[in-house]
């Protein structure tokens, strides 16, 4: 796990102050391979011990291993933005890194599961709000392009009131990358409290949502590559989906070739 992934896996645990030490030495490179912890400390208004917790809960065994791992990184150029005439190239550099590591976090053994709640459940609902739902919107798109019936759920109240009125057999897809968006928070609780086939697809692996989550799909985030610029992560989601529908459409060929059994989609 490198420097980014360490930082981006516990960053849900990080205090104020560990995570003003975490912004400054993101955007004070240099200066962090140079300095010992107590110039560190110094440099970010924290104290001492609170730079040595930070290193420690980011699952180094001291500020000297930290150090050594962040210059690692430093001089490979993986944090810092490099100057580039080709911003187009490195933009989609970034990205392409981001999903290459989709296939570190699912495999087919798990995404042909989920397939295969799809297309036995009674309902399918998809769950996002604010930009997830657009992501939502674009799963119940690709869902409709298979013939496949399934409804986007994006607005508060209806999130609400949706999710309490799933039954078993119904499968309910959760888009969340933080994971901590106090409304769908407790509408997968209420899907999983009604006995409701739950699927989160998040970025954050320890979210207060995780529990609730029959499947747990944890996409990496461009945090993990670059911290130069702020991309949307959205695109991840998206490429998701994409990889989400093969596996859809296969074993949907696959259920209407065998004898005696004809498609069966969820209905909104």
């Amino acid at each position: 796990m490198n420097f980014l992934e360490r930082l981006e896996y516990h960053s849900s645990r990080l205090t104020n102050t560990e995570r003003k030490i975490s912004d400054y030495v993101l955007a004070h490179q240099a200066e962090t391979v140079r300095v010992n912890i107590a110039e560190l400390a110094e440099l970010c208004g924290a104290s001492r011990s609170a730079v040595l917790r930070f290193t420690q809960k980011l699952g180094y065994s001291g500020f000297t291993e930290f150090r050594y791992d962040f210059s690692l990184f430093v001089h490979a150029g993986l944090v810092t933005q490099e100057e580039s005439a080709n911003r187009v190239q490195q933009v989609a550099s970034y990205y392409e890194t981001a999903v290459r590591k989709i296939s570190e976090c699912v495999d087919d053994s798990r995404m042909g599961e989920i397939a295969q709640q799809i297309i036995h459940a009674r309902r399918v609902k998809i769950f996002g709000m604010n930009r997830n739902g657009y992501s939502a919107q674009q799963l119940r798109h690709h869902f409709h392009t298979l013939n496949f019936d399934a409804e986007a759920v994006t607005e508060a109240v209806l999130v609400r009131d949706l999710s309490a009125a799933g039954r078993a057999g119904d499968v309910h897809i959760y888009f969340s990358v933080s994971g901590e968006t106090p409304v769908i928070r407790e509408a997968i609780r209420s899907s999983f409290q009604q006995g409701v086939t739950t699927v989160l697809i998040t970025m954050h692996r320890d979210s207060q949502m995780a529990p609730y989550a029959t499947y747990q799909v944890v996409l990496p985030t461009t945090r993990m590559v670059t911290t130069d610029y702020f991309l949307d992560q959205q695109a991840i989601n998206f490429v998701f989906i994409e990889i989400l529908i093969v596996f859809l459409g296969s074993s949907l060929a696959q259920a209407e070739e065998e004898p005696g059994r004809g498609q069966k989609s969820g209905k909104p």
